[in-house]
């Protein structure tokens, strides 16, 4: 049995255990998902939010509509209506002029806040690294937990083996990378103020996080254009590469039973429009490993992607 660490692109909020080879059953719920309600009702439980001011990025919804909750002790969002990003600053006089935004995971559902966001932030802002984690715009789920295991229930019955586009839709898709866009131009207009080089302003995510990073990657203006991607079990619609796309780091787990072939799809895509990209495939981690301990060689993933900002002269080694 191996441990399938989230369900349906998700991150840290939707843990169970899941063989990686089960599927869904034509048009219904995947197999364990019995289990997987029994876990969730123990574990998800409401959860005030982050100690950290939001920046809003727009005037659309409200930041009350947003749903906190924790799931094994992680922070996780849902139902956000308004996208804001949350500022995780170096320490006064460290910072190196790179910023990073981090889109968390959660099949368009949820958003692995913790696991795929403010842990990804804090290991980067130690290292000088400005960032925001970006919590965007969600499909509605219910309230109740009942209610949301059958939404979710109802996405991954339609979910096809070996995904190699993310063919999962999500009418918050075009939604979030609209907030994409938006915070990459917020954050290079208020470079000044967090003492940000408008040239090193990077996008990275995490499944669906990692789909939206993707969308911003090959959709942008002039303001909005990332300067580097980190794309982490994510995937790519079949869509050119622009001629000025940004260089990618894309990561993922062998095993990953949902993104497992959508994720090298992202490379091939780079590397015919010879643009820079570097592929890092772990033998084992399943999907959204995150910022967990995983036992595996994917718990170096961060590692790997700091070295890859060093040698594309992003950041400087220390």
């Amino acid at each position: 049995m191996k441990i399938l660490r989230t369900l349906l692109l998700c991150g840290a909020c939707l843990a169970l255990p899941l063989t990686a080879s089960a599927q869904a059953p034509q048009g219904g719920p995947p197999a364990g998902f019995e289990g997987f309600m029994a876990v969730m009702k123990q574990q998800l439980k409401p959860a005030p939010a982050p100690d950290i001011k939001p920046i809003p990025l727009g005037a659309m919804g409200s930041p009350s509509d947003t749903q906190w909750e924790t799931m094994e002790g992680y922070l996780t969002a849902r139902n956000v209506t308004q996208p804001a990003i949350y500022p995780v600053l170096p320490a006064p006089g460290t910072a190196n002029g790179t910023a990073v935004i981090i889109a968390p995971g959660g099949a368009f559902l949820t958003l692995a806040f913790d696991t795929e966001g403010r842990e990804v932030a804090k290991y980067l802002a130690a290292r000088g690294i400005t960032c925001f984690v970006l919590t965007y715009r969600v499909d509605p789920t219910p309230h109740d937990i009942d209610g949301l295991a059958r939404t979710i229930g109802e996405r991954m019955g339609k979910a096809p083996p070996k995904m190699t586009h993310g063919e999962i839709e999500s009418p918050a898709e075009s939604l979030a990378a609209q907030d994409g866009l938006a915070a990459v131009d917020y954050v290079r207009s208020h470079a000044t103020d967090y003492g940000i080089d408008p040239h090193k302003i990077g996008f990275m995510g995490f499944s669906a996080g990692g789909m939206t990073t993707t969308n911003v990657a090959t959709t942008y203006t002039a303001t909005s254009r990332p300067d580097f991607v980190g794309v982490i079990y994510g995937a790519m619609h079949p869509r050119p590469v622009p001629a000025d796309a940004p260089p990618a780091f894309v990561a993922l787990a062998a095993d990953d039973p949902l993104l497992g072939y959508a994720s090298v799809p992202i490379f091939d895509a780079w590397r015919e429009a010879g643009k820079p990209v570097e592929l890092h495939v772990y033998a084992r981690g399943s999907h959204g490993f995150g910022m967990r301990k995983t036992g595996t060689s994917s718990e170096h993933w961060i590692e790997d992607f700091h070295n890859w900002l060093v040698s594309e002269h992003l950041v400087t080694a220390k």
